[in-house]
């Protein structure tokens, strides 16, 4: 069977699952359950289930056979009617976000409320919080700050995801202010495009942990052994970690 075929049907929400028993179905005149599961090397209770979604989609039905229940599959026509459905419901959802945007606007955190925070665990939940705040447009032209250690980053990142990161994090951005740590050379003037980045000893000044600020957010990934990281939205820590970092600034330019 074509893949295409596959793909088209999963894209309109028929699971991989599903396609196999159709299919199946498609090319016998009736099967029982347990045929059905040697052909598609699916478990029983596993056919059970997905027999109970396809009728849902009335893509197959129940007939009898004998005393026992088989089951065929109806017209690949009926696949259509599916697609007009889903037509519909896309429609009726685009209609509905004008009424649903101005709800969730009106939930935007106002000045003043708790701190807004996210924990992100694990080494692919750390990179996709590294890579949202790097994907971010207004990151690449505001003022931002940032301390890390460069050589977990290394460690963190493949290198070919490696590259993509620096620069869109560091090349890229017009105002970043950065103090870093690394045992493997420092970021070249290529690298960081003539923003400020200054490198301090990481045997005096040790850092485990990547401080990112932007705007009202502080992103802190923990680099150690578990790796894990969080996000808070609050502007009063924001200024005052930036105020900090400034001052390290200033101390590091004059030694």
């Amino acid at each position: 069977m074509a893949q295409n075929l596959y793909q088209f049907l999963k894209n309109i929400g028929i699971s991989q699952k599903e396609v196999n028993v159709y299919i199946y179905l498609l090319s016998v005149e009736s099967a029982l359950p347990m045929e059905i599961a040697k052909e598609t090397n699916l478990k029983r209770s596993t056919v059970y289930v997905i027999l109970e979604l396809l009728k849902e989609k009335g893509l197959v039905r129940e007939v009898e056979r004998g005393k026992r229940s088989a089951y065929i599959s109806e017209d690949p026509e009926r696949i259509r009617f599916l697609l007009e459905q889903l037509r519909l419901q896309t429609e009726n959802s685009i209609k509905g976000l004008n009424i649903i945007i101005p709800q969730l606007k009106a939930t935007l955190r106002k000045e003043g409320e708790p701190p807004l925070i996210r924990f992100f665990e694990g080494e692919k939940a750390v990179q996709v919080s590294m890579e949202e705040l790097a994907d971010n447009p207004k990151f690449r032209k505001e003022l931002n700050y940032d301390v890390f250690p460069l050589e977990l980053i290394y460690k963190l990142f493949q290198r070919k995801n490696l590259r993509k990161y620096i620069n869109l994090r560091i090349h890229n951005n017009e105002n970043f202010k950065i103090l870093y740590t690394s045992d493997e050379g420092g970021l070249t003037n290529a690298e960081t495009h003539g923003q400020e980045a200054i490198k301090i000893d990481q045997k005096e000044f040790p850092l485990s942990c990547d401080i990112a600020i932007f705007e009202d957010e502080v992103r802190i990934h923990m680099l150690g052994k578990p790796i894990y990281g969080i996000l808070i939205k609050n502007l009063e820590l924001a200024q005052t970690l930036t105020s900090i970092i400034k001052l390290a600034i200033k101390g590091a330019k004059v030694n």
